[in-house]
Parts: structure tokens; C-alpha cells; sequence
């Protein structure tokens, strides 16, 4: 087949040869994807974090392809051909079903993507399984049981998808660290990849490699404080958060005049009606943003003024708390009063704690906290070689291994915070 190759930033030419592969990418529903951010509302932070699902899944696809190559060249594993082709789509569309500004909206849809990755994959009517179906009938269950984790093949091929050591996080951060700007996210790639093998059928790393995964684990560690959890981020997306849940409000107790425009492809999820695919596949963040532009103009105060918030940048203030959380519990009600006073009278708009370690990224947690499979080395000095835990290997992986952390912040406007402020410090 003729060689196509896009031209990315993080990792320079990237060739599609299959031509499955390359249908996929011309789909609707990939390309889509071009209009969903990878980062949400990071943009607000940082002004270069444009970048989409599209990129990243590009990314991904090429990785997983790097990797597969690494372990045939140099006869760690004897995969199938075909397993590899299947391995290869399934990191191009691991993240096919994200919706606007991702993981906000699934608190509206009541699904999370990885349902919505099941469904365009597995449905009929789309053109994603039809590519597939026609390339092999059993191929859209079997690339949907590598995403989702339920693979009875090699288990290093879903591994290589969503573990401790994937292809999806080594993206990424690469990615959103060159995107932002930062220097946080980066890690010697060439080396992590020369690192990696296989053992009993699972990933792991060699000896060599302890310092590759000090290096990839402390840039997500980094990144996870100074990107993922940014405070500004994480006030616009409250912004939005409250934004989106009053016009749900409005639109369902039948005061949708006060909303104004309604884009059609966003009703059935303001009405509260379950969505079906083909509604679903038609939502990107290109209807979000110019119904909220639109919503600077709405007649309800509440909506008119959290959109504008939203498109101007009008952050509410963030208010640490670590250990004054029992403060605001305790003295909730007079925060809430100091709230109303400076003129929100529905205060439940105009006040949130946020706890940062319920976001979707996360550093580095061992098993026994809720993390994924920890990573392994294959240490060769024993006889037999044995799998020793990546932070048994490394001191300097220990500090960050070892408990979650969690941070809590309180969101109010800033016409309120110096009075919550006092109340907090009282």
C-alpha cells in the first residue's frame, strides 16, 4: 500500500502502511477527534494546550507500533501478525469514545467513555466497525476486549494499552508537556522503549532500565501537580461544571426560554434523554463553546454570568484547605451567608470544594491503594532472573509510591473570598 505520513511534533513523521488503519483515521468518527481537546480546559493555563484526541491517538497507534517492532527485532516475543495489527488499532482508538471536554461531560451523559469506545466500535452503524468487520468479522470484539481489558490473547498486547508502563501515558506525557510548554512530562523515550520486555506473558522492564522509569514516573508525578491538577484549571472547569448543570436545571424544569439558543446535537443531554450514538457522535466541544458564547446573551442571571465567566476568564478564586477542611465543614452555613451576601444569591452555583484526586490522571499508586499492577524488573544477575517491584529497585521512587495525596480546594467567586477567607482564619 502507498505510505502515508503525518507530520507530528512530538514524534516527528509518523507512516501508515495499513490500509485499515488508514480508513480508520479518514473516518468520521476518528476524525471527529480533531475536534475534542486532549486537555479539556488546560488551554486556560496554558495557552499551547490545543492540541486533540486526534494528535494523541495518532501518538498512541504510533508508539504501540514502535514497541511491537522493538519486541520482534530483537526476539524477546513471537507475535502474530495479525495480534499485532489488532494490537495497533486498538491504541488508535482506545480514546474514540471522548466526548466534549472529556471526563466533564460524563458526569452529564451518566457514561464514561470507555462505554462510548464499546459502542462505536461495536456498532453496526458505524463506519469504524465496518472498516473493522470487513478486515476480519471477529476483529471489533476482539480489539474492543484489548481496550477494555478483557483480552484472552498475550496479555503484554492490552498491557501495552492501559497498565502502569503504557503507550497511552508515555504519549501523553511527552505530549502535553511539549504542548504546554513545560518540562515537566519529559522522559527519555528511545531508552524507556529499549527497556522494555516481556516475562511470563506480561510487560516489564530490564535491570537497565530502573533509571528510565525513575525518569517516566517522576514526570508523571510532576505532571500531575503542575499540569493535571493546575488550580486555574481546575476553577474554569467548576466554571463549567456549574454552567452546564444550570442550564440542565433550566431546560428541565421548563424554563428553556431563559436559555436561549440549544444547540440541537446538546438537548437530548440538557433534557436529561439518553443519548444514542449517532447523537452522540455529532456532540464535539465546537457546540459547547458556541453555545456558551451564545449563553453570555441568555436571560437567565445565573447562566448569562457563568458564561461569561467562562469566555472571558473570569475565574472564581481557589482557597487551599488541606488541613482547614473541617472548617469549611463545620462552617459551611456562614460561607454559604458570606457567599449570598456578595450578591449570588443561588449560592450552590457560586461554591465548591474540589478534591483533586478524583481526576482521571494520577501518579504513580501501588496495588495496595487502588493503582493498576505495579511495574516489574527483570532482574538477570539472579539465577533464574526475577521480577523485583519497580520502587523495591529504586529509592527514589519510594517517596512518591508509597500514599495518595489529595488536595482540597474551595472555589468561590472573588467578590466573596477575602469575607470566606475571614471566616475560615476567625
Amino acid at each position: 500500500m502507498k505510505e502515508y505520513v503525518f507530520r507530528d511534533p512530538v514524534h516527528g513523521n509518523i507512516s501508515v502502511t495499513d490500509p485499515t488503519v488508514f480508513a480508520l483515521i479518514q473516518s468520521p468518527e476518528f476524525q471527529r477527534l480533531r475536534r475534542i481537546r486532549q486537555l479539556g480546559t488546560s488551554f486556560i493555563s496554558y495557552p499551547g494546550a490545543e492540541h486533540t484526541r486526534f494528535a494523541h491517538s495518532l501518538g498512541v497507534y504510533h508508539l504501540m507500533d514502535r514497541v511491537l517492532r522493538h519486541l520482534t527485532d530483537r526476539n524477546i516475543v513471537q507475535i502474530d501478525p495479525e495480534d499485532c495489527a489488532l494490537a495497533c488499532c486498538a491504541a488508535l482508538l482506545h480514546d474514540i469514545g471522548h466526548g466534549p471536554f472529556s471526563h466533564l461531560f460524563e458526569k452529564l451523559t451518566g457514561q464514561h467513555h470507555e462505554t462510548w469506545v464499546e459502542r462505536v466500535i461495536g456498532s453496526p452503524e458505524t463506519s469504524i466497525y465496518q472498516l473493522l468487520y470487513s478486515r476480519n468479522q471477529h476483529w471489533p470484539a476482539r480489539i474492543t476486549s484489548i481496550i477494555a481489558g478483557t483480552w484472552d490473547g498475550p496479555p503484554f498486547l492490552k498491557e501495552l494499552i492501559s497498565s502502569q508502563l503504557d503507550v497511552d501515558r508515555m504519549d501523553y506525557l511527552l505530549r502535553d508537556s511539549r504542548m504546554c510548554g513545560v518540562t515537566y512530562g519529559q522522559f527519555d523515550l528511545d531508552r524507556l522503549i529499549q527497556t522494555i520486555t516481556v516475562h511470563d506473558g506480561h510487560v516489564a522492564m530490564t535491570d537497565k532500565g530502573i533509571h528510565s522509569a525513575e525518569e517516566f514516573l517522576l514526570a508523571r508525578y510532576f505532571m500531575y501537580w503542575n499540569v493535571y491538577f493546575h488550580k486555574a484549571t481546575r476553577a474554569i472547569e467548576t466554571v463549567l461544571d456549574k454552567m452546564l448543570h444550570r442550564a440542565v436545571s433550566l431546560v428541565r424544569s421548563g424554563r428553556r426560554d431563559e436559555v436561549g439558543f440549544l444547540p440541537p446535537s446538546m438537548e437530548p443531554i440538557l433534557a436529561g434523554r439518553a443519548m444514542t450514538l449517532s447523537e452522540y457522535l455529532l456532540l464535539d466541544e465546537t457546540d459547547v463553546l458556541y453555545a456558551i458564547k451564545r449563553w453570555t446573551q441568555a436571560q437567565d442571571p445565573i447562566l448569562r454570568d457563568l458564561s461569561d465567566r467562562f469566555i472571558n476568564r473570569r475565574l472564581f478564586t481557589g482557597i487551599r484547605l488541606d488541613e482547614r477542611l473541617h472548617r469549611v465543614l463545620e462552617r459551611q452555613a456562614e460561607i454559604i451567608e458570606a457567599v449570598k451576601a456578595a450578591g449570588f444569591a443561588e449560592a450552590d452555583y457560586y461554591y465548591h470544594i474540589d478534591k483533586t484526586s478524583n481526576l482521571a490522571y494520577s501518579y504513580y499508586v501501588k496495588p495496595t491503594e487502588g493503582g493498576s499492577p505495579p511495574i516489574q524488573v527483570l532482574v538477570d544477575w539472579t539465577k533464574p532472573p526475577a521480577l523485583r517491584e519497580v520502587t523495591v529497585m529504586s529509592d527514589v521512587l519510594k517517596s512518591i509510591a508509597t500514599e495518595r495525596v489529595t488536595r482540597y480546594v474551595l472555589f468561590v467567586p472573588k467578590e466573596a473570598a477575602d469575607e470566606v477567607e475571614r471566616i475560615l482564619e476567625n
